[in-house]
Parts: C-alpha cells; sequence; structure tokens
C-alpha cells in the first residue's frame, strides 16, 4: 500500500459497517481518507480512531442528491486536487416484493445504488485524466449483482436489477479507461451475505442459520487489489464464507 500513501480515498457510506472499516483500515495505511454519508457524525467519531500516518475528514452527503454530490467533489478538489481512490460502497436495499413496492422504492434504489454511483465515477476519472494521475475505482457490487437464488419467500425488490445495472456499468466503463489509455483500475467486489446493518432487514430464521462474511473480509479483499502492481489489475472478486 506505500503508492497510496499520502494519496486521497474517497469512499462513500462511510458512517458503518463495509465503508466504516475501510476508511478507517485506508487511514491507518497512510491515506487521506474523506468518508461520506448522511450520519457524518458517526465519520467524525471514526477519524478520532486513526492509529496509523493517515487522516478521516468526515462530510455529511446524502449520495441521492446530486447537488450534494457535486458540493463534497468540488470541497475535495478546492482542498486537495482531487480523488487518487473511489471505494464506492454507499447502497439501499429496499425489503419488499416488486409487485407491492412504491415507485419511491424502484426510484431510490437507483438513485442511490445506480445513479449515485455514475456520477461519483464520473467526476473523479475527470479528474484523474486532468491531473494525469494513476487511479484505482471500487465499486461494492453483490452476489445478488450476479445471480438471483431460487428461495422460498423471494423478498429482493429491485436491488439484484441495480446491481446487475452496476455489471454492465463497471464493464463499459473498463473497456472505456481501456479505449482512452488512462492508468485507472476498476475493480467490482461482490460479496455474499455481510454481517452489517442491511442484513436486519431479513427477517427470516434461515437468513439467521446461514454463514456470513466479516466487514474485515470485505476491507482485507479491497486492500488486495489496491496493492495490486501496476501491471497487474483485478476485475472481479466473489467472495464467500466456507460453510461452516
Amino acid at each position: 500500500m506505500e503508492k497510496w500513501v499520502g494519496k486521497i480515498a474517497l469512499v462513500t457510506g462511510a458512517s458503518s459497517g463495509i465503508g466504516q472499516d475501510v476508511a478507517l483500515t485506508l487511514a491507518d495505511a497512510g491515506m487521506i481518507v474523506v468518508g461520506i454519508a448522511r450520519r457524518a457524525e458517526l465519520v467524525t467519531l471514526l477519524s478520532t480512531k486513526v492509529t496509523g500516518g493517515g487522516k478521516i475528514y468526515a462530510k455529511k452527503c446524502d449520495v441521492s442528491n446530486e447537488g450534494e454530490i457535486m458540493e463534497t467533489l468540488n470541497w475535495i478538489r478546492r482542498e486537495f486536487g482531487g480523488v487518487d481512490v473511489l471505494i464506492n460502497n454507499a447502497g439501499i436495499y429496499r425489503y419488499q416484493f416488486i409487485t407491492q413496492s412504491e415507485t419511491s422504492d424502484f426510484r431510490d434504489t437507483f438513485n442511490v445504488n445506480v445513479l449515485a454511483t455514475c456520477i461519483f465515477i464520473r467526476e473523479v476519472v475527470k479528474d484523474m485524466q486532468a491531473r494525469e494521475a494513476y487511479g484505482h475505482i471500487v465499486v461494492l457490487n453483490s452476489l445478488l449483482g450476479k445471480r438471483v437464488p431460487d428461495v422460498s419467500v423471494p423478498v429482493f425488490g429491485v436491488y439484484p436489477a441495480s446491481k446487475f445495472a452496476l455489471v454492465g456499468m463497471t464493464e463499459v466503463l473498463r473497456q472505456e479507461l481501456n479505449f482512452l489509455k488512462l492508468p485507472i483500475k476498476v475493480t467490482s467486489i461482490h460479496p455474499g451475505m455481510v454481517q452489517t446493518d442491511m442484513i436486519k432487514v431479513f427477517e427470516s430464521k434461515l437468513a439467521e442459520r446461514l454463514p456470513k462474511l466479516q466487514v474485515t473480509d470485505i476491507t482485507a479483499s479491497i486492500v488486495h487489489c489496491l496493492a495490486t502492481p501496476p501491471e497487474v489489475r483485478i476485475d472481479e472478486l466473489t467472495i464467500m464464507p466456507t460453510m461452516q
């Protein structure tokens, strides 16, 4: 991770779960981390736990609001010149049948999981290109972006659809960056069930019994991808817990 010491990382959804753990790990590794979330006070608290050579800056941002996204990115540009590593982690899951969902459920899911991701990527790539800097974009996807399991009560809503959309988007992005000959890597992370606040929406006993990943498992995988040498890229990782 030496090549990232002193570089700028933007972590979305940094107030809890995977985003929180990644933000702290990158700061401990020497990166300057901007952690954004609606609950920015939790990111501020996290900043006091940094033990390494980096730092965490907390910024309040609702990623479903393009104005707030642009305000945050412009602040990063003024303060630091741009982003070197983007960890796109923010996401929402509406626990509902598609046929019983509100239109707002569809809109909110795609606004956060897809549209916000596209905006962040577009803007950080602009900055990386202007600065002629190498960079890395990590998109936190899901196993549900690869396949939808056949379960007894399929209460997935449009969450898998939003994650499948990210699969297509990241592959097109990877081809664009190659065409433009930009030294920017893109990695999609597809975890199975992770022990975070998000899975609290599941009420079934089956979900309780399933083996789960820990947030540290995902963080370790992200760090592994970031640490790869220039001639190596990891396009996609599927991460599953071992059966116990």
